[in-house]
């Protein structure tokens, strides 16, 4: 409901500002007149078949291997039935793939650097999801399904508490509504200063345990891979929340105040929004004319 002056203040949103200058700057580069150019299609190409073709690929085989393996051969146990299979990850493919299909009914130019990056961010919550279902796979023979829930349902109001902070402070860069501490917010930093903190300890650890001649129980190593397992999770809300929700909410402003923004940037008709756009809204450029 802000008006266009109000979505300016989004601008002195600190993760706007580095997302913008580090990411959609470049991205923008890749487009001329909404027309991408032929280095994006090829780029594309290459990491669609790197990331989703091949690692997503790849964490399938490693899921099924692990389940066709000998018992006595692993260090960890593993559920009798794979969570990850090739049918799951034919559906994630397909869910990933019909998104990027819809998504072509974003024809104006100054969004399509926002559709981009946002493929690249579907395809980071299907690898998270991808993650999650391995690492549930090794957790079952050793935690009890009502443990699991438990860290399900902590996971999931940690991200409610994260949305909750990151809507305070947008409120607050927005119309300067200061919201006092709240206990939330507290344990929000918390958590993330402690999740943070666990994942690099723990891949310290593992490096240096490897090298040395030691073996440690499986009770052990449970607890490590639950605990990377929870730290990945809250790193991968907050950067979600944090860092991605200010920039798809200017890019709802620029698609409700499409002239104000266009007006601010000093972009000309063509530029702003395409001429693959503007032959289907030739009133864009009758408007102009007048």
């Amino acid at each position: 409901k802000a008006s266009f002056e109000e979505s300016l203040n989004l601008l002195d949103d600190g993760f706007l500002q580095y997302q913008k200058g580090n990411v959609f700057s470049k991205l923008e580069t890749y487009y001329r007149e909404g027309k991408s150019k032929l280095v994006l299609h090829i780029q594309n190409i290459v990491f669609t078949l790197i990331g989703p073709v091949i690692i997503n690929f790849m964490i399938l085989v490693f899921s099924l291997s692990l389940h066709n393996s000998d018992p006595k051969d692993l260090s960890l146990a593993i559920s009798k039935h794979p969570l990850l299979t090739a049918d799951v990850y034919l559906v994630f493919f397909l869910i990933w793939i019909f998104i990027i299909l819809i998504s072509k009914g974003i024809k104006r130019a100054y969004l399509l650097p926002y559709r981009l990056h946002f493929h690249v961010l579907t395809y980071l919550i299907w690898l998270g999801l991808e993650f999650n279902l391995l690492v549930i796979d090794v957790a079952l023979p050793t935690l009890t399904n009502w443990f699991l829930v438990l860290i399900f349902v902590l996971l999931v109001l940690s991200g409610l508490l994260m949305l909750r902070l990151e809507i305070s402070s947008l409120k607050n860069v927005m119309y300067g509504v200061n919201s006092k501490p709240i206990l939330s917010n507290r344990i929000i930093k918390k958590l993330m200063t402690f999740g943070a903190g666990l994942l690099g300890f723990a891949v310290i650890l593992i490096i240096l345990l490897k090298r040395l001649p030691i073996t440690f129980s499986t009770l052990v190593e449970g607890v490590g891979l639950l605990g990377m397992w929870i730290a990945f999770n809250l790193i991968m809300m907050a950067f979600l929340i944090f860092m991605e929700c200010p920039c798809y909410l200017q890019a709802y402003y620029k698609w409700k105040y499409p002239e104000e923004y266009r007006e601010w940037e000093g972009k000309s008709v063509e530029d702003w929004y395409g001429k693959k756009y503007l032959k289907k809204h030739k009133e864009l450029l009758e408007s102009k004319n007048e």
